[in-house]
């Protein structure tokens, strides 16, 4: 032990001091320093080639090494001076040409390589490429300078101009050039890709992309020119229909001044028989203008079919015949005034073009790393818990890729769905939902939430084939489902919808994306909206639309209606119109809304009585949860009747609501609605209560949602729309001519407010205070007194009929205020106590 220990110190002291030498310049600094040499020998043999000037030549060829020491006066051009000129001489004239500048630059690169420790797989293969390129190089230019001008010749070099003479001499000028064309396109090939198919197939592509670039330039000029020639046919058409109808109209006067004129000569003394009417007699036919869709290039242009004219206006309605009084003459003036409205099917009307709406967003793509990734964790997971899984395929969609996995024979299903909430921890997602089975296959879903999700805009919907061609009477643009599909359904045969969801899953987007949809489908003549908004904020913007898709009750103040008590009356408004329109149904003998139009359209109904084209109705209450807390009672007997009986009239209902509680959707209520629409809730119990089912709790809001229709049941991506894009669009719709808005019943159905004027003693408790409010105001509104005086709106409406009556507001104006007849309250106080004494003295 102490020999061994004694003697390695020893060994130790004698072996350090080599190493230690040796660690002073290790391997790697060599070649970092052979790799600086390397470069300054390529600048510098790069400025020596750069700067050659021929007249150096005589001093390069006397030159010796003792003149480099002592130039004795003999200054070169060079930029090296004596020595640079003479490599210079010995490398372009004598050997290759200009062309061996490549070689200088090539001895650069292999110095940056090793002064970088880069790796040099490639760079052998790339430095003999770059030798045989010169070579060639040196020969092309000296097949061009064989007889050529000295210059020329300077490029080529002695080896240059030696191999291109021993080629022409063996192949001939031609073969020479083509043998020397085809070394030249072989190493050009192997430099840029080691491959020559490789650089095939890319000139292939660049050919065939820049033929393609051509062709679809040509293909958009044709197709503009196309357009300016249907926009040109379109104007013609246009103008010459209208001259048709000036014409129509003209010879239409001159025939009703005949009948006058017989009418008078007849009228003499004698007494004419009536003539018997005749019961179905057609009305002339009437064609409708040309659509300006056709000038807009508009895809729904061709969407639907122009509405038949109706014999009478929109909504027509006689008073009932209890008025007998005062007030029936003034009905009966609104009534002649209606009919002198324009017919909303007559009226030339334009669909709102596609461009209004935003393009959707092409950058969002598929993550294929994210599917494998998602996939392999299933698997794995699966796997620890024993479950086997023999197959896996990914469905992606917009907003969540459904994995279909297929269990091992003997693999129970409640295995793989006892694990829900381990496999969402697993996979780190807000909220997996799992099909076991799928319908209509033999595998489990599992739903996962993409990590980056596509924005399904509305125009992407909208302008797809399945939209536009849709032969549906109110087609409803739900959105896509998890196969990219759009997902299309007939609201008339749904045929009411419920919506529900909590507070910012995407409710209301949905709910305007359906009336959006709607508009770009239907014709005013045969859609009408009656819209409910307590909230007062969501459906404001379609207040724009109130002569043509409007339906509003005849003593209605406002197109949106937004007090809680007159929605009620709104909704019983509904219903005596959903009444009228079944007794015209029994007339006519028919069992829905389209066959009768279909008769109304054929002239096989009398317009006499009554018959008319009756326009689909659709009620939208944004808010149900606010009706339910404050006139529950009031609201949900309507709601459930329409809701049992109005499908065939062609009414239908959407009840929206962010409170999905059993208070709010009641049995009564949702036992009528098959169709239910549920986006994110906020616990499973609300998911019950929509769906009677869980699920809506695991979605991951902003549109995402579970479409509902008797059994079956839909994951879709709702579409988005912005509030600019509607704004866009009620504009360029409400600001065409229109019909005015259909008229419903009257909310008033009191028999003290129709069976004519009241005495004092009739009189409401709150009379004088009601007057004395409107007074101050000098505004005659039913609302207003709402307000001021917390009572009903069939109690406000009475006391408006009495104000009218007894001279303090003018008559009904429609959506317009009434106008207050007495300036201030000491007028009133004369009014309501000075005139008894008048009287008493005149008699």
């Amino acid at each position: 032990m102490s020999r061994s220990s004694t003697r390695s110190p020893a060994k130790s002291t004698k072996r350090r001091s080599p190493k230690r030498d040796a660690a002073l310049v290790s391997s790697q600094r060599k070649k970092e320093v052979f790799g600086l040499v390397l470069m300054a020998l390529a600048l510098l043999l790069t400025l020596a080639l750069v700067s050659y000037d021929p007249a150096d030549d005589a001093l390069a060829r006397a030159f010796s090494w003792s003149d480099a020491v002592d130039p004795r006066g003999n200054q070169a051009q060079n930029a090296l001076g004596l020595v640079g000129a003479t490599f210079a001489y010995g490398l372009i004239p004598r050997l290759l040409g200009y062309p061996v500048i490549l070689l200088a630059v090539l001895l650069g690169v292999w110095g940056y390589v090793f002064f970088r420790r880069k790796t040099t797989v490639f760079l052998p293969l790339l430095s003999a490429l770059a030798v045989v390129a010169t070579l060639l190089a040196s020969t092309f230019f000296g097949w061009f300078a064989d007889g050529a001008s000295p210059t020329l010749a300077l490029w080529s070099g002695d080896v240059g101009l030696g191999v291109a003479g021993w080629m022409q001499q063996v192949f001939g000028a031609a073969g020479s050039f083509i043998l020397l064309t085809l070394f030249a396109a072989v190493t050009v090939l192997l430099i840029v890709d080691h491959d020559i198919q490789v650089t095939l197939d890319r000139i292939e592509e660049f050919v065939a992309s820049l033929r393609g670039r051509t062709e679809a330039r040509w293909v958009d000029a044709k197709a503009a020119h196309a357009e300016r020639v249907q926009k040109r046919a379109a104007l013609l058409a246009e103008r010459r229909a209208e001259r048709e109808t000036k014409q129509r109209e003209k010879l239409k006067r001159e025939k009703e001044r005949e009948r006058e004129q017989k009418a008078e000569r007849t009228r003499g003394g004698e007494e004419r028989k009536p003539e018997p009417r005749p019961v179905a007699a057609p009305p002339p036919p009437i064609p409708a203008p040309p659509d300006d869709d056709e000038v807009l290039n508009d895809v729904f242009a061709e969407r639907r079919t122009p509405a038949k004219p109706s014999p009478r206006p929109v909504s027509p309605r006689p008073e009932p015949p209890l008025h007998v009084q005062g007030p029936v003459q003034e009905a009966e003036g609104d009534l002649e005034a209606r009919q002198k409205q324009p017919d909303a099917a007559v009226l030339s009307y334009s669909f709102p073009p596609i461009d209004l709406l935003d393009e959707p967003d092409s950058s969002a793509g598929v993550d294929y790393d994210e599917i494998e990734d998602n996939k392999q964790v299933l698997l794995d997971k699966l796997e620890t818990y024993k479950v086997e899984i023999t197959e896996i395929n990914a469905v992606v969609g917009p907003t969540v890729t459904r994995y279909e996995l297929t269990p091992a024979p003997g693999v129970r299903i409640s295995r793989i769905t006892a694990l829900e909430d381990d496999l969402a921890m697993a996979m780190a997602a807000p909220g997996i939902r799992i099909l076991a089975p799928i319908p209509g296959k033999s595998a489990i879903g599992v739903e996962i939430p993409n990590r980056h999700r596509e924005l399904v805009r509305l125009r992407s919907v909208l302008s797809t084939a399945r939209f536009t061609d849709a032969k549906m009477e109110l087609p409803v643009a739900l959105g896509k489902n998890i196969q990219g599909e759009v997902s299309i359904e007939d609201l008339s045969k749904m045929p009411h919808l419920l919506i529900a969801g909590a507070t910012g899953a995407g409710k209301s987007v949905g709910l305007n994306g359906l009336v959006i949809g709607l508009l770009y489908a239907c014709r005013p003549s045969d859609l009408k909206f009656v819209m409910i908004d307590p909230k007062k904020i969501e459906l404001g913007p379609y207040q724009q639309l109130l002569d043509h898709f409007i339906a509003m009750p005849e003593d209605a103040e406002d197109p949106i209606i937004t007090d809680f008590m007159q929605a009620a009356a709104v909704l019983k408004s509904c219903e005596r119109e959903m009444e009228d329109r079944y007794d015209l149904l029994a007339e006519a003998g028919v069992r829905g809304i389209r066959e009768y139009n279909e008769k109304v359209r054929k002239g096989q109904l009398d317009p006499e009585d009554d018959h008319r084209h009756l326009p689909y109705i659709v009620v939208i209450i944004d808010e149900l949860a606010d009706l339910m807390m404050t006139s529950g009672k009031e609201v949900e007997p309507p709601i459930a009747r329409l809701a049992q009986m109005a499908r065939a009239v062609g009414i239908h209902l959407v009840l929206a609501t962010q409170r999905p509680s059993v208070d709010v959707i009641t049995g009564l209520i949702k036992a009528n609605f098959p169709s239910r629409v549920a986006f994110q809730t906020s616990s499973k119990i609300d998911s019950r209560t929509i769906l009677d089912s869980g699920g809506a709790q695991q979605l991951v809001g902003n549109g995402d949602l579970l479409y509902m229709n008797g059994s079956r049941m839909e994951r879709l991506q709702g579409p988005f729309v912005s509030n600019e894009e509607i704004e866009r669009i009620v504009t360029f719709i409400g600001g065409q001519k229109g019909a005015g808005p259909y008229l419903l019943p009257p909310m008033s159905t009191e028999e003290d407010s129709v069976l004519g004027p009241t005495s004092e003693e009739d009189r409401d408790d709150l009379f004088e205070d009601a007057a004395r409010v409107i007074v101050r105001s000098q505004q005659g509104s039913v609302s207003l007194l709402q307000r001021k005086l917390s009572v009903g709106y069939t109690r406000a409406a009475r006391i408006v009929d009495q104000l009218e009556e007894a001279g303090i507001v003018g008559p009904f104006e429609g959506s317009k205020a009434r106008q207050v007849l007495v300036g201030d309250e000491q007028d009133l106080d004369l009014l309501l106590n000075g005139e008894p004494e008048e009287e008493d003295s005149g008699q």
